[in-house]
């Protein structure tokens, strides 16, 4: 038996499949104008069209980025809601009214575990509410309100929405929780920073979208509610048997992640300064623990308002302490939450460490009134607009209105700076600025580096103008550095220190009249051979010597904040500078 010719008549009908398969590969590859990927043939120079997702429903949802479209900016909110903490639900309608700054016929905006159950729009001019399709891709928290006609560039619109959901059982969102009285009792409150807000209303939930809101807010009339702002005079109405409603002044413009409210049996203590009214509120049987923390804001936002020479903008300031909270505060606009043991003080068993951490974290949340409420970054990336200024005065303030207190918060504020910089010595650190898209990224920014890492006395002298310029706006890094300090490029010094992660390690070196100067990026550890490294975007692998002109003088009496920021400062005065002196 022959076996030769099977083989050979393989191998020829292998060959032909080859040159056919590799005739039409490099057919694909010369076509004309055509760049061949992995997904197929495209134009050159031609933008790939995004690939919509699917909503719940089957439908092309379509959005598909994960920031929301600039079609559409919101200019107020008329919410109104109802917790009910026996059924631990709550009901919600939401009124919003948007511009439409490019011809559209949807609007995209968040919504996170709401069961919306009526969606329709209303024109300016219109009488009658149009229903909408509504579309939902959970996600990206987004919903779509797909409109039956074009809205017009110019234009204002009202959608409205009808919804439900349940209290959270976390301590994110409009969430419930528990404590004991003489009995056990229920407790409403909000977090809504980073992302929350869209879980208790639906809203354009990212920090750039400032609106004005009007609250309203359904009780059993045993209890009480706290907003951002005061309560409308005589505007508590019944609603039902045992059920009223609070109506609460329209908020200034801010973003949705400030907007805050309570609903729980509260008593407070009250006093007024400068025009505005400062409450401390907790629960009945902590009120006698309330005092100091009613003495501390109001000390704090007296130097704080003349320190800024700008005036807290609110009638009212509220602090409440909340019986179980994830965080150590939150800094709402006019209703500043708090753990039960960052605000209340006991003087028969509380520390001098339980008063100083009352008073650092009421001073940081008061400077949030200003940096952050008043002035808001534009995006997470730049948190530290935030943080980073909040934390400086937090620390500012206990120097200058509390100096009793001044040994411990040096000591903390040591231990604060040392974690920071043990965390940027790593290669898992992240620049202070740096570009965030995911929820998960947006919540990694929340950590040491963007409360502690930017401490500069340079800023003092800029803050004002800088609030000024920004006042109920938002802002980013380059908007701070735009504002120089005599001679210094503020902008140049401080990218290296904002937009890179990491910090130098300076070595001095002094051979008679030449000081050389050598930096390198400090790592807490030698990283493996195949670590890559980001050294070539980094401006610490540099040498540069200096002339003897260039001297260094000792600080006799510099507080702590001082040498901070003279330790800052000093590399770029001697790289700059002929015949100057710095103070270390």
């Amino acid at each position: 038996m022959n076996q030769e010719a099977p083989v050979s008549w393989t191998l020829v009908v292998c060959t032909v499949v080859f040159v056919i398969a590799f005739s039409l590969i490099i057919m694909i590859y010369l076509l004309p104008k055509c760049t061949f990927t992995k997904e197929g043939c495209h134009k050159k120079n031609h933008t790939m069209e995004l690939i919509y997702p699917l909503a719940t429903n089957g439908k092309l949802f379509p959005w598909a980025k994960i920031r929301l479209p600039p079609d559409v900016v919101p200019l107020h909110y008329d919410l109104v809601l109802q917790p009910n903490l026996t059924t631990l639900k709550f009901a919600g309608s939401v009124k919003i009214v948007v511009n439409i700054l490019h011809v559209t016929q949807k609007i995209v905006l968040h919504s996170s575990g709401l069961n919306i159950t009526k969606a329709t729009i209303t024109s300016a001019q219109g009488h009658q509410a149009k229903a909408v399709e509504f579309l939902e891709y959970p996600l990206h928290d987004q919903i779509a309100l797909m409109a039956p006609e074009a809205l017009l560039v110019g234009q204002n619109y009202t959608v409205n929405m009808e919804y439900s959901s349940n209290l959270s059982d976390t301590y994110y969102g409009f969430y419930k929780i528990s404590y004991k009285d003489e009995n056990s009792q229920w407790f409403a409150a909000t977090q809504f920073e980073p992302l929350a807000a869209r879980s208790a209303f639906p809203c354009f939930d990212e920090p750039a979208f400032k609106a004005t809101f009007l609250i309203k807010i359904k009780r059993d009339e045993k209890l009480s509610t706290l907003s951002n702002m005061p309560k409308v005079f005589k505007a508590t109405t019944p609603v039902t048997n045992g059920i009223v409603q609070d109506e609460f002044f329209v908020s200034l413009k801010m973003s949705t992640y400030l907007v805050a409210f309570v609903v729980a049996d509260l008593k407070n203590v009250s006093r007024e300064t400068n025009g505005t009214l400062v409450s401390v509120y907790a629960t009945p049987q902590h009120l006698n623990q309330v005092g100091y923390a009613l003495d501390t804001a109001v000390k704090i936002l007296e130097f704080y308002q003349k320190y800024f020479v700008m005036k807290y903008p609110l009638e009212k300031l509220d602090l409440i302490a909340i019986p179980d909270f994830q965080s150590g505060a939150m800094e709402n606009w006019g209703l500043i939450t708090f753990r039960e043991t960052a605000l209340l003080f006991d003087n028969n068993t509380s520390s001098v460490r339980d008063k100083k951490l009352i008073t650092a974290v009421i001073a940081h949340e008061l400077a949030h009134q200003w940096f952050g409420n008043l002035v808001t970054m534009e995006w997470w990336n730049d948190l530290w607009l935030n943080e980073g200024f909040a934390t400086f005065m937090e620390y500012f303030a206990l120097e200058e209105v509390f100096p009793e207190l001044r040994s411990v918060s040096n000591f903390y504020f040591l231990n604060l700076i040392f974690k920071a910089m043990m965390k940027d010595s790593l290669n898992s650190s992240h620049p202070v600025s740096s570009a965030v898209q995911s929820s998960e990224q947006i919540e990694e920014m929340f950590d040491a580096l963007s409360y502690i890492k930017v401490t500069v006395k340079i800023f003092r002298n800029i803050w004002k103008v800088y609030l000024h310029n920004h006042n109920y706006g938002t802002a980013q890094s380059d908007d701070l550095w735009t504002i120089t300090n005599g001679t210094l490029d503020v902008k140049k010094m401080m990218k290296t220190w904002i937009v890179h992660k990491g910090f130098p390690l300076v070595t001095v070196v002094r051979k008679g009249k030449i000081i050389s100067v050598q930096q390198e990026k400090f790592l807490y550890r030698v990283e493996p051979e195949n670590w890559t490294s980001d050294a070539r975007l980094l401006p610490f692998n540099t040498f540069y010597p200096l002339k003897a002109s260039c001297c260094l003088k000792p600080c006799i009496s510099c507080s702590l904040t001082d040498l901070v920021g003279r330790f800052l400062l000093i590399w770029e005065v001697c790289r700059s500078f002929t015949n100057a002196c710095v103070l270390l």
